[in-house]
């Protein structure tokens, strides 16, 4: 611990915990109590943490994901009635139509589909009135095709047909309400996020979470509060993406959020969901941000990302792990 920064005994008495009791907790219990203390602690001490967690939690083994073999689909084309400022439709000019779905099937023949597309005013991604659409363009395949399904905000209904349809639901999980209004201007708050969540875990569909590190205008807030409401709730799979300043929406201007920090958060969600797997996703920035962050998120102790750069990689054999290649979204198994 550096000279003149308090030890955890010392935080945890900010966070109303008996001077007594804290000096009987280690920093691991500290921290399921209250994310406070990783913020406060020094970020090398922090991944050190992470890092022991891993390995007395996870399997030995690091996944760089390649995701070629999925292929991306939008119902709506390149339309999103929502126009997020941080995506303002952009991530969708690179996906495929639905219109052309079955030609892009036979020429690609890829082993999965991502099926998403633009959300109306509500935040909802129009899928439910397509899925039988999609079930008979994907029932004249000659192999079969894992399907992940990324709806938004969707009622009980509608959760229960995306549930039956699908292999794995890709959810984005937002729980501050700031956050919300700020990003999408619409009337949900982020009760509306946890009925979702819940809703879809009902059915037969695997549920994994992610997290958009620095939604609120680039700057980490509601992020703890999302990875800790996630674990109480008992997920046991989460993807963790950033924030990119993407050119031509509302919020190019602003910068992602500061390396350290985004590995800070990463190092607490190991060490608070130590048998969960937890990926960094493919959206955040590239060059040397991406290169600190991959780095960082392996000695955090991260199970996979996506893409990673070659420093990352020879990190991961560094430590001891075993590479296991992926060629579909990582959202899968």
């Amino acid at each position: 611990m550096k000279a003149g920064r308090p030890g955890p005994a010392a935080h945890a008495s900010g966070l109303g915990i008996p001077p007594h009791e804290a000096g009987r907790r280690n920093v691991s219990q500290l921290l399921t109590l209250e994310p406070v203390v990783a913020r406060q602690m020094p970020l090398e001490e922090l991944l050190g943490l992470s890092w022991q967690t891993r390995q007395s939690s996870r399997p030995s083994c690091f996944e760089p994901v390649y995701p070629g073999r999925t292929l991306p689909v939008s119902v709506t084309g390149t339309g999103c009635s929502l126009n997020c400022a941080h995506c303002g439709g952009k991530y969708l000019e690179h996906m495929m139509d639905l219109d052309t779905l079955g030609q892009a099937l036979s020429k690609k023949n890829p082993n999965s589909i991502l099926l998403s597309g633009g959300c109306d005013y509500s935040g909802r991604v129009p899928l439910v009135p397509l899925i039988d659409r999609v079930r008979r363009i994907l029932a004249e395949t000659n192999h079969p095709l894992r399907v992940n399904v990324h709806p938004g905000i969707v009622d009980e209904e509608e959760a229960q047909v995306i549930a039956e349809f699908a292999d794995v639901i890709s959810f984005d999980f937002i729980i501050d309400d700031e956050t919300i209004q700020s990003a999408f201007g619409n009337f949900r708050t982020g009760r509306d996020y946890i009925n979702t969540l819940r809703n879809l875990s009902k059915g037969q569909a695997r549920v994994v979470p992610h997290i958009l590190v620095g939604l609120y205008k680039g700057q980490i807030r509601g992020e703890y509060q999302a990875v800790e409401f996630l674990a109480r709730e008992g997920i046991d799979r989460l993807i963790l993406i950033v924030f990119i300043p993407t050119p031509g929406t509302r919020w190019e201007h602003l910068s992602p959020p500061d390396v350290d920090e985004v590995l800070r958060l990463i190092a607490w969600t190991r060490v608070r969901n130590p048998q969960a797997k937890i990926t960094l996703g493919c959206m955040r920035s590239r060059g040397k941000y991406r290169q600190a962050l991959d780095l960082g998120a392996v000695r955090a102790g991260v199970d996979a990302i996506v893409l990673p750069y070659s420093q990352a990689l020879s990190e991961a054999r560094r430590r001891g792990l075993r590479i296991t290649r992926k060629e579909e979204c990582c959202a899968f198994d």
